[in-house]
């Protein structure tokens, strides 16, 4: 597949993935506050929040296991770019009673059937 086909169905894919996540989400109580906010170079796939819980939701999604689980993408330069971005909505945003935290939607598919694993408090950097 030439690198531009790769590029655009990994784009696809990932939003496709996001949608999962945001119905997932929305499911289970969470509001979401931001998609794809961007920081400079910096993004955070979604904001949701529940209660006064506000995370930063990172979405990885696999068509295949043959790159690994999901989770293996977020490395930790992946998760110091998360929180640069998380940095700035916190500073942008007016939240003081909230409580902020890194969550992962991981996702997979099995015979074209995705399967969803939720990781609250996936990761701490502050």
């Amino acid at each position: 597949m030439a690198r531009t086909k790769v590029n655009r169905y990994n784009q696809v894919l990932g939003r496709a993935g996001e949608d999962y996540a945001v119905e997932f989400l929305a499911e289970r109580g969470f509001e979401i506050l931001a998609r794809n906010y961007r920081c400079g170079r910096n993004e955070i796939d979604l904001i949701a929040k529940r209660g006064n819980i506000i995370s930063f939701v990172e979405v990885k999604t696999r068509r295949t296991a043959a790159f690994g689980h999901p989770t293996a993408a977020i490395t930790t330069s992946k998760q110091r770019e998360i929180a640069k971005a998380a940095e700035c909505y916190i500073h942008a945003a007016h939240h003081p009673d909230a409580l902020y935290r890194f969550d992962v939607v991981a996702i997979s598919f099995a015979n074209g059937i995705p399967m969803i694993e939720f990781i609250e408090d996936a990761f701490r950097i502050f």
